[in-house]
This record gives C-alpha cells, sequence and structure tokens, in this order.
C-alpha cells in the first residue's frame, strides 16, 4: 500500500525529481491545463529556467493544497534570484509581493540551513509575515524588533532555532544592536528589503 509522504518529503521530491518526474506531476494534477498558470511566459523560457519555474509552480500548489499558483510577475522575481539578478517589485497591498520570497526559501534545500532576511520596520507587517510563512508556507519564521531580548544568553538559547529557521524578518533599527545582527548575519543569505 502506497502511503502519502510527508510535507517535507514531498518537497524534497519536488525540489530534487529530474524534468521528467515533474512532468509527470503535472500531468497528474492537470497543471498543464489549469487557467491560472501563465504558459504563455513558461514557454518562452530556456529549458532551465523553465524547469525552476514549474518546481516553483508545484511547490507553491503543494503547500498552499491547490490555492496559490504563481503568476507570471512572482515567476520572474524567483528566477531573477536564481540566475543572480536583483529584482524590484513595486505593488500594492495583496498583490502577491511576499509570495516569491517564500518560493524561494522553499526552494532553498533545508539541508544548507540558509536564513533569508526581510527588513520590515512595521510591527504589524512583521507578524503578518511571520503568520503567513508559519501557517500558510510552513516556514520557521523568526521577527526581531525592539521588543526582542538584548542580552547574550536569551541568543544563545535561540541559536538552536535559527538552526530550524529560514526567515527573519528584523527592524531596520534592530541591525545597529550588536547581538541580533551578528546573529541574523551569521546565519543569512540574499537580504530583502521590504517597506511600507
Amino acid at each position: 500500500m502506497d502511503t502519502v509522504p510527508d510535507l517535507p518529503t514531498h518537497l524534497e521530491t519536488l525540489r530534487a525529481c529530474p524534468a521528467a518526474c515533474l512532468d509527470d506531476f503535472i500531468r497528474d494534477l492537470s497543471l498543464n491545463v489549469d487557467e491560472r498558470i501563465p504558459l504563455a511566459f513558461l514557454n518562452g523560457l530556456n529549458d532551465s529556467d523553465k524547469l525552476l519555474c514549474w518546481r516553483a509552480i508545484l511547490i507553491c500548489y503543494t503547500v498552499t493544497q491547490g490555492q496559490q499558483i504563481p503568476r507570471e510577475m512572482q515567476l520572474r522575481a524567483v528566477l531573477a534570484d536564481f540566475n543572480g539578478l536583483d529584482s524590484l517589485i513595486s505593488a500594492g497591498t495583496g498583490s502577491g509581493k511576499t509570495l516569491p520570497t517564500a518560493l524561494k526559501i522553499l526552494l532553498d534545500n533545508p539541508a544548507d540551513h540558509l536564513t533569508t532576511i526581510t527588513l520590515s520596520p512595521l510591527k504589524r507587517l512583521q507578524v503578518t509575515q511571520e503568520n503567513d510563512f508559519n501557517s500558510r508556507y510552513n516556514i520557521c519564521t523568526v521577527v526581531i524588533n525592539e521588543d526582542t531580548p538584548r542580552d547574550e544568553a536569551w541568543w544563545d538559547v535561540c541559536n538552536t532555532r535559527w538552526h530550524n529557521c529560514s526567515y527573519a524578518v528584523p527592524n531596520p533599527r534592530i541591525l545597529a544592536h550588536e547581538n541580533p545582527s551578528k546573529q541574523l548575519l551569521d546565519h543569512s543569505h540574499t537580504p530583502m528589503c521590504s517597506r511600507a
């Protein structure tokens, strides 16, 4: 009897499986005919970029249980990051700026223990991002702001949490403090900025 893999196992399969295996998943889920998929954009990509986009689509579909499919703008941001380019998304609230960050983290190999940082000046936005990333995308997230303890002992205890944390949302002012900024910078890559 086949068993359904747990989410981390399924995501690892989607990150690593060959193109033919991805094609099977796409066909089985009927994503090749899903009107939400930006097929014209995908068909204009080279093979490696197209493969990365399909991985991002499948991972997003899996993590959100079919509720979300990345749009072209979101896939362009993911491609820019993976191709070593900068990207800037200037769009209104609720337009989907958060999803490319989540996809980039979900596409990372968890064994690398990388942490992505988004600078966020507002506590309310920090809390919203923490909630979305932890609950919607199943990404371990930590918020750091002026309420975060500054003593070394607290950070030593939290160091074990950093080992499993993929996303940090500090207030920019917090980077002026030695302990939080050292902890963040020692465990991070791909800094991103969020501006309210």
